[in-house]
């Protein structure tokens, strides 16, 4: 028999995993989640940014990274250069400041494009998980394992769970769109 509150966590991960996509994607306002995954070169250790400065955002335009180390600032101040994100970097007495210039139509709908492809692997993922269950059943039931009307009960919980995962994904890409194209 499957047990459908695994397969519902599964369901989930692949939900959360998308949704953390989905958090690195640049609208037109600062997240700190954009510098959360920068690696730093601490005592000669990578340690990601989060993990050596404070982040916060004081404007809907910049984010001031705030080392708990003022010797490393000169590291973070490389490490968000080599991030390359299209930022621009302000050196400041014991904090960096992080401008994030404003979203071009043309960029607003790169990213759009972006969310797109993310919610189409999403998708893909969820409905390789409803596959390989609904495979699963058919062999339990080839097997004698489950009866016929077990199978079909089983699909039929298999189709809403997935149908579920859908239907958020898609609320989530909307979400994610509007707030995009939104100046």
């Amino acid at each position: 028999m499957i047990d459908f509150i695994a397969e519902e966590k599964e369901f989930k991960n692949i939900l959360s995993k998308f949704e953390g996509e989905l958090k690195k994607i640049r609208t037109g306002r600062a997240s700190s989640v954009v510098l959360e995954s920068i690696m730093v070169d601490s005592y000669g250790t990578l340690t990601p940014l989060m993990h050596v400065a404070a982040l916060s955002s004081p404007d809907p335009k910049s984010i001031i990274v705030r080392p708990w180390d003022r010797t490393i600032l000169p590291a973070i101040e490389q490490a968000l250069e080599k991030a390359n994100l299209g930022v621009s970097i302000i050196s400041e007495k014991d904090q960096v400041r992080v401008v994030f210039p404003a979203l071009t139509e043309e960029r607003r709908k790169e990213f759009v494009k972006i969310v797109g492809k993310q919610a189409e692997e999403a998708r893909i993922k969820t409905r390789r998980r409803r596959d390989e269950i609904w495979k699963t059943i058919q062999e339990e039931e080839r097997s004698k394992l489950i009866s016929e009307n077990q199978k079909f009960s089983q699909k039929e919980k298999m189709e809403h769970m997935a149908e579920e995962i859908n239907k958020k994904i898609e609320e989530m890409t909307e979400k994610k769109e509007k707030e995009i194209m939104t100046i």
